[in-house]
């Protein structure tokens, strides 16, 4: 059983960013076209940066963390504040954010969550649907689990557990067309040895569930590495990688 302490702000070193955040034109929507695409350049590294630093997989729409697999969500606030520098007194507004995010989006280090429901926020590619799959495959292939049924609590937090984990409301935008998932931590009496062999990767710890359900949906089985088991509400019950 992983009985590690969580990590908190103390135990890592703060983000430090770039000297460009202390650069006052780098908050306000440039007029050329040229300088503002320098600059859309310019914070599409920043924010890469700062949340593969803190380990942040998902921004809401107003750019702010949505989910880190390091850190709850009552930790947030006290992470180093992105789009704004009290130290040089400016901030983005949110026209220029709105940018940003889509510009993150045009280039493909970043997608809505929910395609219908853009308000949810965005997923933050610093580390591609692609490398996250092979990182879940390599991982269930080398603890020799394939063909076995796994849960989505088992994939992220590993284990078996018990009971509702994270259900999944209409907050997260899974409404329609077979996406309303809660998320239920279906018992696999298959699986309850706590082995260290079988620990899960620092990569897959707390990883997003909604981020989790992409990366199968999206990459494994369409690469025929992964099958979906539903229950019979439609709901994901478990998921084996073949």
């Amino acid at each position: 059983m992983d009985t590690a302490q969580p990590i908190t702000l103390s135990s890592l070193s703060t983000f430090e960013f770039p000297r460009i955040h202390t650069f006052p034109p780098l908050y306000t929507k440039q007029p050329n076209q040229t300088i503002q695409q320098q600059q859309l350049e310019s914070w599409t590294n920043i924010i890469l940066s700062y949340c593969e630093f803190y380990k942040i997989t998902s921004l809401t729409s107003e750019g702010q963390p949505r989910h880190s697999q390091l850190f709850s969500k009552a930790q947030f606030n006290l992470f180093p504040l992105l789009f704004e520098n009290k130290s040089i007194n400016r901030h983005v507004n949110a026209d220029f954010k709105t940018t940003i995010l889509t510009h993150l989006i045009h280039t493909k280090k970043a997608e809505y969550i929910n395609l219908k429901r853009p308000e949810l926020g965005i997923f933050i590619y610093w580390r591609s649907v692609v490398d996250w799959g092979n990182i879940l495959y390599d991982y269930i292939s080398n603890t020799g689990q394939k063909g076995t049924v796994m849960t989505l609590y088992e994939l992220t937090k590993g284990g078996a557990g018990g009971g509702e984990i994270g259900a999944s409301t209409e907050e997260d935008g899974l409404g329609e067309d077979n996406d309303n998932y809660n998320y239920t931590d279906y018992n696999n009496n298959n699986n309850n040895d706590d082995d260290d062999e079988n620990l899960l990767p620092s990569e897959l710890k707390n990883m997003d569930e909604l981020l989790l359900i992409k990366v199968i949906q999206e990459y494994l089985v369409k690469q025929g590495k992964a099958q979906v088991l539903l229950n019979e509400y439609n709901q994901i019950g478990g998921v084996k990688i073949v």
